[in-house]
Parts: structure tokens; C-alpha cells; sequence
């Protein structure tokens, strides 16, 4: 029988070949690292090209009119909005809406005022009833419908006119769905 013994138990490495994959990993990550630079550095050249293309075809697109005045050239922009709005509000059906109003007003409630507010699809309503209690059923039917939302009682007042005529008078605010 023989008995073999290994005396290196020790675990060698080789530290020249560990060198040259560290020396590798470095020149290739530096490569990389100049390639980056040198893409982004180009990409930022394209960028300011592209701006100053972008902001001649804006000069272009949008020349001054020579002679005119900047106050002439405002006051035709504040004309044209306000064309725009006009336009804008004959797009809605009226005679829809007006129905809606209708179909929603309970007897003993007149309304005097109908009015669009600026927000899209607010609107402020004035009108009479005989009864507070008239006011409280128009308000509770104006909630129950679908086609109302945030209705609020912004103000309410009794009034007499003559001798025989006394009621409430009221303003509500709400908004329109359809």
C-alpha cells in the first residue's frame, strides 16, 4: 500500500493572466466610455441644428406684418376669440336645452333668467314661485335629474308687488349635462 501525500494544498493563482483580463476590461470599458461621449456630443450638435431649423420655420410661419401696430394686431386677436365663442355657442342646440329646462320646471315656478356662465356647461337660473316650498320641490327635482349636477340655491328673498302678489324670488346656480 502506498500512501501519497500532496504537500502544495494551497491554491495558486495565476495573477498574470488575472492582470490581463482586468487591463482588457479597462481599455474596453474606456472604448465605450469615448464612444458615448462622442455620440452624445453629436447628438447634442443635431439638437441645437434642429432648434434653429425649427425656430425659422416658426418665423416663417408666423411673419409680422409690416406697418401694422402691435395694439391692431391684439385688438384683431381679441375679435377673433370672441368670433370663436360665438361660433362655439351655436354649435349647442338650444331648443334641446330649452326642453331640458322645461321638462324640469314644476308648475307654480316661473323662470325669468336663463344664462350661460363662462365655465362650459354652467348656468345661472331666476325666477319666481308662490312658495319657498315651491323652491325646495324645483331644487330636489333639479337633483334628482340626470341632466343636472351641482345645483346650489345662491340666494332667495320674498318680495310683494302691490296689494295681492307677494312670493320668492330666487338665483340658482347649476350645471348642464348631456
Amino acid at each position: 500500500m502506498r500512501i501519497t501525500i500532496n504537500l502544495a494544498t494551497r491554491i495558486y493563482l495565476d495573477h498574470r493572466l488575472l492582470n490581463r483580463f482586468g487591463y482588457c476590461a479597462i481599455t474596453l470599458l474606456l472604448a465605450l466610455s469615448g464612444w458615448n461621449i462622442s455620440r452624445i456630443s453629436s447628438n447634442m450638435g443635431e439638437k441645437s441644428r434642429l432648434n434653429a431649423e425649427l425656430t425659422a420655420i416658426q418665423n416663417k410661419l408666423e411673419p409680422k406684418p409690416g406697418g401694422i401696430s402691435e395694439t391692431d394686431v391684439t385688438r384683431q386677436k381679441t375679435r377673433v376669440r370672441f368670433y370663436n365663442e360665438i361660433i362655439e355657442r351655436k354649435n349647442t342646440n338650444w331648443l334641446n336645452m330649452l326642453e331640458t329646462f322645461e321638462n324640469n320646471t314644476p308648475a307654480g315656478i316661473s323662470l325669468s333668467l336663463l344664462a350661460p356662465e363662462k365655465n362650459q356647461g354652467e348656468w345661472k337660473l331666476e325666477g319666481y314661485a308662490k312658495t319657498f316650498a315651491s323652491v325646495q320641490q324645483y331644487l330636489e327635482k333639479l337633483e334628482a335629474s340626470k341632466n343636472f349636477s351641482n345645483v346650489l340655491l345662491l340666494s332667495h328673498r320674498n318680495f310683494i308687488s302691490g296689494d295681492k302678489a307677494h312670493g320668492v324670488q330666487f338665483t340658482i346656480s347649476c350645471k348642464v349635462l348631456f
